[in-house]
């Protein structure tokens, strides 16, 4: 799987294909202080670093997130913030996108019947979701429960579509001369 790149924000794997290297344009002025967008982008970051996103006791706010945050408030007022950006907004916005981006990476699940899941590990064992057509979690379908060795089913849930266990269609998946019918 894919992880967060330190270099672009983005989730690749591998070396990075576009580092962000320099912060994005318009932050400050000709006498160095900070325009509106600049403005409203450090409140963004130091928003992020409240919630926890961006490290408190870093020296620098990554240029890939100044740049998005910039990205964000250029792009204007949105449907569900139509007054003004301000930088909650924008760390909103910001953390929303991220949170998209990683739910579009989960790889997919597909059941013989054809409904298709996006499945996420749980504390015990795997959790199942709807995969939306946009490619973001749906609904939560159910789960799989594991026993304490994580070796043996205790529990599973149906697939909406056919019925059948996660867990035996899986099983069938992988040995189908071990599966359950």
């Amino acid at each position: 799987m894919a992880d967060l790149c330190d270099g672009c924000g983005r989730l690749h794997e591998d070396h990075c294909p576009a580092p962000v290297l320099e912060l994005p344009p318009g932050l400050v002025d000709a006498h160095g202080g900070l325009t509106a967008v600049g403005a409203a982008v450090e409140d963004a970051a130091n928003y992020l670093t409240m919630r926890g996103y961006l490290d408190p006791d870093g020296d620098e706010f990554p240029a890939w997130v100044l740049a998005e945050l910039a990205e964000l408030y250029h792009a204007g007022a949105c449907e569900f913030c139509p007054g003004a950006l301000t930088g909650s907004t924008l760390a909103d916005h910001f953390l929303t996108r991220k949170q998209e981006e990683y739910e579009r990476s989960i790889p997919t699940w597909v059941c013989e019947c054809g409904w298709t899941f996006k499945v996420l590990p749980d504390p015990r064992g795997e959790a199942y979701f709807a995969a939306r057509a946009d490619g973001l979690l749906g609904d939560l379908i159910g789960y799989i429960r594991l026993d304490s060795t994580r070796q043996k089913v205790k529990h599973s849930d149906a697939c909406p579509g056919c019925t059948r266990t996660f867990a035996d269609t899986i099983a069938g998946q992988l040995n189908p001369q071990q599966a359950l019918f």
